[in-house]
């Protein structure tokens, strides 16, 4: 996550899916991803390539949640406030808690333990790295590794008991191969992990962001299974559906 993408669409069923996901009990912790635009992303002349954050939530679709659309149109539209910080002070999940460290390359396992410290106090945490989890390509330790979430992290989570929902950027495999291969790497971290229910949720308007929840127990499963439920059966339905179907 970076702050030029605060308030934008994604943003927008993010914390759509989180305050369903709060009504069904959980403790929302929140792990921002912080990432600082590097070199690589931009060109010669300052701009970035890609203009992430660009994609703002049209009037048409304000219904779903039309005070959550409200407040993070703001913050998108106040460039100069545009921010990680505007959207926790929005308080748009109340009494979450958050970690907006941003990621250090070199002191990555410190940068870790920090977060599940700070996270310590709720039952089920947001990771929110700007691409999702690692893929072959980067490996640890590379310039660009901060764009993604480790398996390895979120199994530290569940192994601490929270569940956790962590973004995901689609690639260009096929829809049935691409979740399957995820799935399969998830569960591989947590193989040591006695429960780990995977399901998946999957916004598709404007960019395609999946988001893959893991339920560190059977109660959360239910609680989780029930929260997707209101998202795809309800008023989100028009910009969300089910993932892997």
């Amino acid at each position: 996550m970076q702050d030029r993408y605060a308030g934008d669409i994604g943003d927008y069923g993010k914390f759509g899916l989180l305050k369903a996901l709060q009504k069904q009990g959980f403790k929302i912790g929140i792990n921002w991803y912080k990432t600082i635009p590097q070199d690589f992303e931009k060109n010669a002349n300052g701009s970035y390539k890609q203009n992430d954050g660009k994609h703002k939530i049209p009037p048409k679709l304000k219904s779903c949640d039309e005070a959550l659309a409200d407040k993070l149109i703001r913050i998108a539209d106040s460039e100069e406030k545009r921010s990680i910080k505007a959207l926790e002070m929005a308080k748009l999940i109340p009494d979450a808690v958050y970690y907006h460290e941003p990621i250090s390359v070199i002191r990555r396992t410190e940068w870790h333990q920090k977060a599940l410290q700070t996270l310590s106090g709720a039952d089920l945490v947001f990771l929110d790295p700007d691409n999702g989890l690692l893929v072959k390509s980067v490996t640890k330790g590379s310039a660009k590794s901060v764009k993604y979430a480790f398996y390895k992290e979120v199994a530290d989570y569940i192994e601490a008991g929270k569940s956790v929902v962590i973004y995901n950027h689609r690639c260009r495999k096929k829809e049935e191969q691409y979740f399957a291969d995820i799935e399969n790497k998830l569960r591989e971290a947590l193989k040591v992990i006695k429960y780990g229910d995977i399901q998946e949720i999957t916004f598709f308007k404007r960019s395609v962001r999946d988001y893959f929840v893991v339920s560190a127990t059977k109660d959360h499963s239910k609680r989780i299974k029930a929260a997707i439920q209101e998202m795809t059966g309800g008023a989100w339905g028009a910009m969300c559906r089910k993932g892997n179907i």
